[in-house]
């Protein structure tokens, strides 16, 4: 990792009980061979909810982030993923922060 690598954090809600498909999914997802996707990431579960996936990607450069958020090939999937986000309207079930590293260990 390095300094103004760039990154996103993601909060997911799955449905109730669909948290270990949600975080089944994504780990998939991080091992599909993309040369643009996240060089570095973690997936985390909220102590308080095991329906609560926190993530942190983070890509080789800003040209690898922009190209595999806009790769078509990954459409599908992602929407596989927005499909077991919770649905109630009370609930925000997503959110997405982009973000660049400062510092790191």
């Amino acid at each position: 990792m390095h300094n103004n690598q760039p990154g996103v954090v993601l909060r997911f809600q799955a449905k109730p009980g669909k948290g270990k498909e949600l975080f089944d999914l994504c780990t998939d997802l991080h091992h599909t061979g993309d040369p643009d996707g996240p060089v570095d990431w973690v997936l985390s579960r909220d102590n308080g909810n095991p329906d609560v996936m926190w993530a942190f990607e983070f890509y080789r450069d800003d040209e690898s982030f922009t190209r595999h958020y806009a790769n078509p090939v990954f459409d599908e999937p992602h929407q596989r993923v927005l499909d077991l986000l919770a649905d109630d309207p009370g609930i925000d079930a997503s959110m997405r922060v982009d973000v660049h590293i400062v510092s790191s260990s």
